[in-house]
């Protein structure tokens, strides 16, 4: 059985179900017991229950042993160590039990006793240990150990063919990588030349731009200063007059309520000489009818009469006094109506021009919030203008990154390192000069939105507010 396994031709339906793999094997040859490294391997015939489990010592490649099993050894040994599976279940417990030597749960054993050598697979234990499994084994032969030596070597030499193949390719990748590095020397030297041109000619331009900004950021700020207390003067002449105009509508409020109160109290003392009079005209025709009764009886009562009408007399005089009253009261109350009349005009005159006031209020506030959507405009372009600044800055770092890399591929010549040096330098510079140039122009256009956000209020409050509401030392000429 040992053939099919060294046979070229039968040998290609074996099938490699676990492979090699370094194991520690406990020896035991007459008492001495040592522990060797062994190369296992466990091959399986395709379509026959057929495996060979192959132990080959490392330091020592010609120190094999070999235990080939078949369905008449299966048998036998599953008689004899009273095993539960079948060939293919023996086959995936084998593999089970070698995965679990790897993890060192289970160890091998390797006993010599007389002629016969045993494989044993135990579990260690403080009591004792506990055998899983024991297979006899036998040493290789000499056509099998060199059979797998030969295999071994020719694997060796493969892949000795393969190493070569690929230290010609990466030999051939050095030599077009020198090329590159040689061709890239040259740009970088061309280069060095264009950016000392480059940098004269922004050194000037900047030059002179940084002048013209510096004049521009003058006059601007002068202009600014002067505007803004323009804009305080004409603000404060205009709070100064909505505190006044407010404080008389609170005294109009105040003297308006008090007006009310006077008006509601003659009111009252109306009603009731009202009142009081229809009691006295009851009285009155009570004493009327009285009369006729007292003239239809007898003269005997004619000094009652005398004093009825005496008394008559006297109640319309008393009539006469309250009805004088009364229209003295009517005119005072008609008097005090048309002073309430003047007073709510004036009210609602006053109201009026609060009115008009909060109008122009919500005006300004209206151009607040024009002036906040152009002062966000301008945060819009000054990120533009960031974002800009962000790719140049990009562009300078990947520039940054490819002479990094020149530099560690050419780490050894020193003098080609200065050049790297000085070209980042001068990168850097040039990216620096870039930069502020475009920080410059961007507070210029920063400067530009903030003048003409100034001159639109002030044509604005122009329109809005004329002369004849302003106060003479607040007046726009």
């Amino acid at each position: 059985m040992d053939s099919y396994f060294i046979d070229p031709q039968r040998r290609r339906g074996a099938k490699l179900i676990f492979p090699a793999h370094q194991l520690i094997v406990c020896t035991d040859s007459y008492g001495i017991r040592t522990q060797l490294k062994f190369n296992v391997v466990v091959e399986k015939m395709d379509l026959q229950n057929l495996i060979q489990i192959r132990l080959t010592e490392s330091a020592d490649q010609s120190k094999m042993f070999v235990s080939t099993i078949d369905n008449a050894s299966y048998e036998q040994m599953r008689a004899e160590q009273s095993l539960h599976v079948t060939f293919q279940g023996f086959v995936d417990h084998l593999t089970k039990i070698l995965e679990r030597c790897k993890r060192e749960e289970l160890h091998m054993s390797l006993v010599k006793d007389d002629s016969v050598h045993l494989l044993q697979f135990f579990e260690k234990s403080s009591f004792k240990n506990l055998t899983h499994l024991f297979l006899q084994i036998q040493v290789a032969s000499t056509e099998t150990v060199l059979f797998h030596i030969n295999l071994a070597l020719q694997t060796m030499q493969d892949q000795a063919a393969g190493y070569a193949g690929q230290v010609a390719k990466y030999q051939s990748e050095l030599t077009g990588r020198d090329d590159a590095i040689h061709r890239l020397q040259g740009e970088v030297r061309a280069l060095n030349g264009r950016l000392l041109e480059q940098e004269n000619l922004v050194f000037n331009r900047n030059t002179e731009e940084v002048n013209r900004l510096q004049q521009t950021i003058k006059h601007v700020n002068e202009s600014k200063e002067l505007e803004e207390k323009r804009l305080k003067t004409i603000i404060s002449g205009m709070q100064e007059k909505i505190d006044q105009q407010n404080k008389e509508l609170l005294a109009g409020t105040e003297k308006i309520m008090h007006d009310s109160k006077r008006y509601e109290a003659l009111r009252e003392d109306n009603m009731k000489l009202k009142s009081h009079n229809n009691q006295l005209r009851e009285e009155a025709d009570r004493y009327k009818s009285d009369l006729q009764a007292y003239q239809s009886r007898d003269g005997r009562h004619e000094s009652a009469i005398v004093d009825l009408r005496r008394q008559l007399i006297d109640l319309q005089s008393k009539l006469k006094i309250a009805e004088k009253q009364k229209s003295e009261l009517e005119a005072e109350l008609e008097a005090e109506r048309n002073i309430c009349q003047t007073k709510k005009n004036a009210l609602q005159l006053t109201a009026d021009e609060i009115s008009n006031a909060n109008v122009m209020i919500a005006n300004l506030n209206k151009e607040v919030m024009k002036l906040k959507s152009k002062v966000e405009l301008r945060t819009e372009i000054a990120m533009r203008q960031e974002k800009l600044i962000q790719d140049k800055e990009k562009e300078y770092n990947e520039l940054q990154g490819t002479v990094r890399q020149i530099q560690q591929e050419h780490i050894k010549n020193r003098a080609a390192s200065e050049e790297y040096a000085q070209t980042v330098r001068r990168i850097k510079e040039t990216s620096d000069a870039i930069e502020e140039k475009y920080r410059k122009k961007i507070n210029d256009l920063i400067v530009k939105v903030s003048q003409n956000q100034n001159a639109e209020p002030v044509s604005v409050l122009n329109n809005q507010f004329p002369n004849r509401y302003l106060r003479p030392h607040n007046r726009i000429e």
